[in-house]
């Protein structure tokens, strides 16, 4: 996937839910929540930039025991590697995101401020041809809470920090994809479990 075909792709999705409408008052009340959201991830700086914008997903199970919010869950996207045709580059991992909910006074909205700290393997891909490396990010950021009804959450979301890709052997070669900056948008749905 091409860096402008995914910049298309995030952009067409952020379109579509700032389009949406708000059809409720109330924020959800649950103490647990899942939440699944598309992803646009632009890694850059030092050897990340030979890594494209790419698009991908999140899942993640929310616990909300106050204005505190703790999530747990996994992410992947999909990138390429600008330096050498058809090759791709698929980031997975796991990840805990504190937040903490700004009482703003409105039901309807909520900002929050963010944390994100995942752990992430680098699948580098070519035809056939496969290897790993392993790496960690850790980003900051907010967003904004939205409600839809009584149980459903709109999030719109943005973070930015340090990823670190790690290393390996592709072919017989060594390749170091480094460390740089990872920012991340994210456009997703929450939604309350259980009474």
């Amino acid at each position: 996937m091409g860096r402008s075909h995914a910049m298309r792709i995030t952009a067409l999705l952020f379109l579509a839910v700032l389009t949406t409408p708000v059809l409720a008052e109330a924020q959800s009340a649950q103490r647990y929540s899942f939440q699944f959201s598309a992803l646009g991830s632009w890694p850059f700086g030092g050897r990340l930039d030979g890594v494209s914008l790419g698009v991908g997903w999140e899942a993640q199970l929310r616990v909300t025991p106050s204005q505190w919010s703790f999530g747990f869950g996994a992410e992947q996207t999909f990138h390429d590697d600008v330096r050498v045709d058809n090759r791709s580059v698929t980031l997975f991992g796991g990840f805990f995101e504190p937040r903490y909910v700004v009482d703003v006074g409105s039901d309807k909205a909520a900002p929050y401020i963010s944390a994100r700290f995942a752990l992430s393997q680098l699948t580098l891909a070519q035809g056939e041809m496969e290897a790993t490396a392993n790496g960690y990010t850790i980003n900051g950021g907010g967003g904004v809470l939205v409600a839809l009804n009584d149980r459903v959450n709109l999030d719109l979301g943005a973070t930015l920090g340090y990823k670190d890709l790690g290393s390996l052997r592709f072919m017989g070669v060594p390749q170091d994809f480094g460390t740089g900056v990872n920012a991340i948008a994210r456009v997703g749905l929450a939604v309350g479990l259980g009474g």
